[in-house]
């Protein structure tokens, strides 16, 4: 995934591409335009942040989850900087299927108990080499 310039001033529409069978450990580095004359880069600050949820679904009315993340089982990782990580094992990835889906990502604090923060397609590609 490259580095993009995300305006997280709300929940922000961003696609993740990812290969089918192979480890993910994909740091992701978040930052906000502020100021209105002359915008301002600001890094996003997780530390205020206890936890982080993104679900992959086949489409927004789906009830059906294919692919979960979370703070809770280490698959988010959420720096006390301006970074997370996304973490999912081969063999966690081996059984998904290809194809586009959609995700949104929930992050927690004590002000925010269920903040919208990124959502958009999710792409899992299959290997072009074995």
């Amino acid at each position: 995934m490259s580095q993009d310039i995300l305006d997280l001033s709300q929940d922000t529409q961003y696609d993740l591409i990812i290969k089918k069978d192979r480890t993910l450990a994909s740091i992701i580095t978040c930052v906000y335009l502020t100021g209105t004359t002359t915008p301002v880069e600001v890094d996003f600050d997780f530390s205020s942040y206890s936890a982080a949820e993104l679900d992959v679904k086949r489409d927004s009315k789906s009830s059906q989850v294919i692919l979960n993340f979370s703070t809770t089982d280490g698959s988010i990782v959420l720096s006390t900087g301006n970074t997370f990580q996304l973490n999912k094992t081969y063999t966690e990835l081996a059984n998904i299927k290809t194809g586009e889906f959609y995700y949104d990502m929930y992050l927690t604090s004590v002000s925010y108990p269920k903040r919208a923060f990124l959502s958009g397609k999710f792409i899992i590609e299959d290997r072009i080499t074995t």
